[in-house]
Formats: C-alpha cells, structure tokens, sequence
C-alpha cells in the first residue's frame, strides 16, 4: 500500500510539474514574439504614430472649424491599418479636446 500511495504522489508531482514547464513555455514564448527583431515590423509603434499624428490633425481641423473626418488627411488615408486606427482614436480625442477649450 505504501508503494501505491507513493507512486501517485510522485505521478501528482511529475503532472504539476509538466503543467507548470508547458505555462511557463506559454509565456516565454509570447514574451519573445513582443521582442522585435531589427528592422522588424511592430504593429504598437504604428499605432502610436498614427495616434500622435491624429491628436495634431483633429485639433487642427477642431481649430479650422472643419467636420470632424480624419478621412480628410492623406497621412491617414495612405497609413496601413494600424496606423489607421491610432489615427481615428487620436483624432477623435484631438478634436473633443479642442473643442472644449472654445
């Protein structure tokens, strides 16, 4: 009986510690892909560009009294989508902002 009870506790732990190596691979891994590579592509500095550049414009256009549409900037119109769509949350605030300093 001593043998069987030992053997499912060493079975118990060898489980926990297989699950615990396999998150820890999880994480490792996705902590990697964040790291990028030289002159390689990251979607988050795209948007944060777009995002600044949309601030500007859409306290630009609020300044202008233009309508609000960041569809009238051909930085927007020729970023890709991430940069998109840092632009339309930047413009929006941007716009709102300025708005209500008038």
């Amino acid at each position: 009986m001593n043998w069987d009870r030992l053997k499912k506790r060493l079975m118990g732990v060898a489980l926990v510690l297989v699950l615990l190596l396999g998150v820890g691979g999880i994480f490792d891994s996705t902590a990697q892909a964040r790291v990028r590579a030289p002159g390689g592509y990251d979607r988050r500095d795209d948007e944060r560009r777009g995002y600044r550049d949309g601030l500007d414009r859409g306290e630009e256009d609020a300044r202008d009294r233009r309508r609000p549409d960041p569809n009238n900037s051909d930085h927007y119109r020729d970023g890709n989508r991430a940069y998109r769509d840092g632009f339309r949350r930047g413009y929006a605030q941007g716009y709102r902002r300025y708005a209500r300093r008038r």
